[in-house]
């Protein structure tokens, strides 16, 4: 007799198509991404002695964040503004 995980056991179906559960896996990527490089340059402004600047990036930071939190793939047209959004954070914040 075979045992059934009753994590999986409880899932439901997903009610979005896979290919709008692949692009919001993309757009997390990116939040995460995004996250991280707010990490470095926290770090940067802390070894600086610039507690506001940290601070300003500390709140931008959790402000992207809570966006992974509130995403959902069944909110496509959400999920490709993030991508696009991260994809230029990303860009500006590599040239900070």
């Amino acid at each position: 007799m075979t045992e059934q995980n009753p994590v999986l056991a409880s899932m439901g179906t997903a009610s979005w198509p896979a290919e709008d559960g692949t692009a919001y896996e993309v757009a997390l990527e990116g939040i995460n991404h995004v996250v991280g490089a707010y990490s470095a340059l926290i770090s940067r402004a802390e070894r600086a002695g610039d507690a506001a600047l940290a601070s300003e990036l500390t709140a931008a930071q959790r402000a992207w964040s809570a966006r992974r939190v509130s995403l959902t793939p069944e909110d496509r047209a959400g999920v490709d503004a993030v991508t696009t959004e991260s994809t230029q954070a990303l860009e500006q914040l590599r040239n900070v």
